[in-house]
């Protein structure tokens, strides 16, 4: 409930009520014989559980002796074990359990020797050579202390999570473990875990096992344990509605492996943080409905369709967007420069790089190899970033940065060209990029360094940060452009064919959400997003369209919501004070194009109505009454010829039991809102204008809620004001705040607040208008 300040006032009021049938409510001008009333049925009685109350208009005439009030607040486990369970192949059948029979054991000194000899092998390749694999057939699984299913845990991770190879042993059952280290959490952790439980395309690693295999004339138990995973255990871990493309993509590469990256995230949730403030954004050349308002000169903040069709992995599961799923692990019989060369040659990158005499494709080759990372997402990352090659990034004569190139885009940010360019420039400066090929070393150990080794190991987990195993979730992304994963996936994708490789051993790494849509999300063709910049001192979270709320999201000082479909008129942000009272209002309107929605400021009505607070009868029938305001010269001009093109029709306030908002909006002719006129014309065409009293050039009406029984004394009741104008022949309703308030807690406040002496007419109604309700039990 909003917190409202207790204004203490006192005025004499002579009230003309009607008596009329229980479920009719009277509104009617004090001091004014002519009332419309409004009728509720029967089943309306519960909702305003009022009994005998009623509604009553207020105006400054007829006041009299004999009636006092005072006034409140106012503006001033893991998976089982492979060897015990075996899997479904892809007949359908079952898997034989993983076994060794006694022939097949390595029990004799000469086995021990050949393990030893292995293990030694594999630990003079981990010597310069990172080997990346991925925790998966599993939702979650142990990391052990020892190589025993038994062991303690040293923590449990879940499927997808990165692991880098550091050392194999075999158990007494010759079941194959391997030693990792990993990062989980902000936390560093090494343990053992089963072969058969990690993905790995690695061909270095692949090869050192092939070899060990064939050379033995038995089969080794960590070929063994692969051998038995069939070809589509991978694809049931996954939820149904990615089966049916991943079973395709299969069947048309069977060496693909996919792994279920179990996030543990909410997707509504992911949704909310990726488009925060800047983090996603699109080009803006792109179709309006993918944007909501612009971000810098080139760029736009994405909508929030445009997003989720992105952010959705079921999007990626095909033959064109699948690589942005890819470990991004180097491999050499694939990454070679001669594919580099040939997708460079139809960019600005088919020759040499500035101040150096080697090629691009050289370049990106000798530094993917260095660095044990695909060549093929340097060069496509850098096509991505840099498209023509026109950007001063890459020019080296930018001026006060001549000599300076950062091909990879590091630490360039900013909302227009000239800071993202200088803040760029700056970092090349700092690191000595003097040439193209120090620049794209430079940026390279970045990404590997900062995102590939770190989790963010695919293309889409470069932009979509929801790894969590180090740097948090979110923030640590290489790229705002939500496009760049499926576009540079798609280029991958060419490198591969151009390579002959696309039926190469590939694992790719998919994340899988909680509670995601049924089927995958769509472009959309339509936006209903709302965005709005709103001045200075507005900074409520809540945007109301038409009246009714929405929480919005704030992107960089824009406010953006999603209208329920394309008739929206208006908009309409409230600003608070200190004490979180409501103290002034602004006005859109909106216009949708049947693209997007136009939104336009119309400051002539900022502040048309405003909130005066709550006042309660302490003579006769108690009463609860509310109060707007509107600016008597802008009425003036709303009635005489209009302002900005808008003329006054009618105004008044509304009101409901506060229980009922969160089911029904609190609008005018909603279902349980009651209604009272103070402007406007009657059943009868008669022009009523009711006026309660004018402070500091604004005209205040109100309403009273009266009659109400002791037991609904404590209920709380929500009130706004409502003006109805005309422009165009169209009608346009705004809306006041809401504020709701029981009278019980209004008679509470005036009492805490020392108005009467002590045992007055006025502080004894109060305390016995508590006492009744206490008694009632409301």
């Amino acid at each position: 409930m909003r917190k409202l300040t207790v204004l203490l006032a006192a005025s004499i009021l002579f009230v003309y009520l009607f008596p009329v049938p229980i479920v009719t409510f009277p509104v009617l001008a004090e001091g004014n014989s002519s009332f419309e009333k409004i009728s509720v049925s029967e089943n309306d009685v519960n909702t305003i559980n009022t009994g005998s109350s009623g509604i009553e208009g207020a105006s400054g005439a007829g006041i009299s002796a004999g009636t006092e009030e005072s006034s409140g607040d106012s503006d001033d486990e893991e998976a089982d074990n492979l060897n015990a369970t075996g899997l479904e192949t892809q007949s359908g059948e079952e898997a034989e359990p993983i076994t060794s029979s006694a022939a097949d054991t390595y029990k004799t000194e000469e086995d021990a020797a050949r393990m030893e000899e292995a293990s030694n092998a594999l630990k003079n390749i981990l010597g310069d050579h990172t080997v990346i694999a991925l925790v998966y057939l599993c939702d979650e699984y142990s990391i052990r202390m020892e190589a025993l299913y038994d062991s303690n845990a040293v923590i449990t991770v879940p499927s997808g999570q990165q692991v880098q190879i550091k050392d194999v042993l075999a158990d007494e059952n010759d079941e194959l473990w391997v030693y990792v280290t990993l990062y989980f959490q902000e936390a560093e952790y090494s343990g053992y875990i089963p072969r058969a439980y990690l993905a790995c395309s690695d061909e270095v690693f692949l090869e050192w096992e092939e070899s060990y295999n064939n050379s033995s004339g038995k089969v080794l138990p960590f070929a063994a344990a692969r051998s038995a995973i069939q070809t589509y255990a991978d694809i049931e871990q996954f939820p149904d509605s990615y089966k049916a493309a991943l079973t395709a993509l299969k069947q048309a590469h069977p060496k693909w492996t996919f792994v279920k990256m179990n996030t543990n995230l909410d997707w509504n949730y992911v949704v909310s943080e990726e488009i925060k403030d800047g983090r996603s954004l699109v080009e803006s050349y792109l179709p309006a409905y993918m944007q909501e308002g612009k971000y810098s000169e080139k760029w736009s903040y994405a909508s929030k369709g445009a997003l989720e069709h992105y952010l959705d992995p079921r999007n990626g599961l095909n033959e064109s967007r699948i690589f942005q799923f890819e470990l991004l692990t180097y491999n050499e019989s694939y990454h070679t420069q001669a594919a580099v060369q040939s997708f460079l040659n139809q960019t600005f990158m088919a020759g040499t790089a500035p101040k150096t005499s080697l090629t691009y494709a050289n370049i990106f080759w000798t530094v993917g190899s260095a660095l044990k990372v695909s060549p093929f997402h340097l060069a496509c990352r850098v096509y991505q970033e840099q498209g023509k090659g026109t950007s001063s990034l890459i020019s080296g004569v930018y001026s006060g940065y001549e000599g300076y190139y950062n091909y990879f885009n590091i630490a360039a940010t900013g909302n227009n060209d000239k800071a993202v360019i200088e803040s760029g420039l700056a970092r090349a400066k700092a690191e000595g990029w003097t040439d193209g090929y120090t620049a794209i070393l430079g940026g390279a150990k970045v990404i590997s360094q900062n995102y590939i080794l770190k989790g963010q190991d695919t293309l889409y987990l470069q932009k979509f940060d929801v790894d969590g195993s180090y740097n948090g979730l979110f923030w640590h992304q290489y790229m705002q452009n939500i496009c760049a994963p499926a576009n540079e996936g798609e280029n991958i994708r060419k490198l591969y064919n151009s390579a002959g490789s696309l039926d190469n051993t590939f694992v790719f790494k998919i994340p899988v959400y909680n509670n995601m849509p049924p089927e995958a999300c769509s472009i959309p063709t339509i936006s209903y997003s709302v965005s709005l910049a709103p001045p200075a001192g507005y900074s409520d979270a809540n945007i109301y369209l038409d009246g009714i709320g929405y929480a919005a999201t704030v992107r960089d000082g824009k406010y953006v919501v999603t209208a329920a479909g394309g008739n929206v008129k208006t908009a309409v942000m409230y600003k608070y004070n200190g004490a979180n009272v409501p103290i002034g209002m602004y006005v859109w309107t909106l216009k949708h194009n049947g693209t997007v929605y136009e939104a336009t400021a119309v400051p002539e009505l900022e502040d048309i109505l405003s909130y005066h607070g709550f006042s309660i009868r302490i003579t006769g029938k108690s009463g609860i009454r509310f109060k707007t305001g509107i600016s008597s010269s802008l009425r003036s001009q709303l009635v005489s010829g209009g302002t900005a093109g808008y003329v006054l029709k009618e105004y008044g306030t509304l009101v409901m039991n506060n229980s009922n908002r969160a089911q029904y909006p609190l609008v005018k002719g909603g279902e349980k809102v009651l209604s009272g006129m103070s402007y406007g014309k009657n059943a009868d065409g008669i022009l009523e204008d009711k006026i309660y009293e004018t402070v500091s050039g604004r005209h205040r009406f109100t309403s009273v809620l009266v009659g109400l029984p002791a037991n609904q004394y404590k209920v709380e009741y929500a009130f706004r004001g409502y003006i109805i104008l005309t422009k165009d022949n169209a009608e346009v309703i705004l809306y006041g705040p809401t504020v709701w308030k029981s009278i019980y807690l209004l008679a509470n406040q005036v009492l805490s607040g020392g108005q009467y002496e002590k045992n007055s007419s006025a502080d004894l109604f109060l305390r016995k208008l508590i006492e009744d309700a206490d008694k009632a039990g409301g």
